[in-house]
């Protein structure tokens, strides 16, 4: 079932919906929080880099 709702999905925030929930569930919070996380932590520890 949630293989047929990902073929028809109509764009990204309906894949994330299906796959981690709506806006403001738990799960959906938790990935947005490590997505967050995994785009900056190469911006962080490039900077940390750059000042040593």
């Amino acid at each position: 079932m949630e293989k047929e709702m990902i073929k028809n999905a109509k764009n990204f925030d309906e894949l994330l919906d299906i796959k981690y929930g709506k806006i403001g569930t738990e799960k959906r919070d938790d990935f947005e929080e490590r997505s967050q996380y995994f785009v900056i932590s190469p911006l962080v520890l490039s900077n940390e880099h750059q000042n040593r």
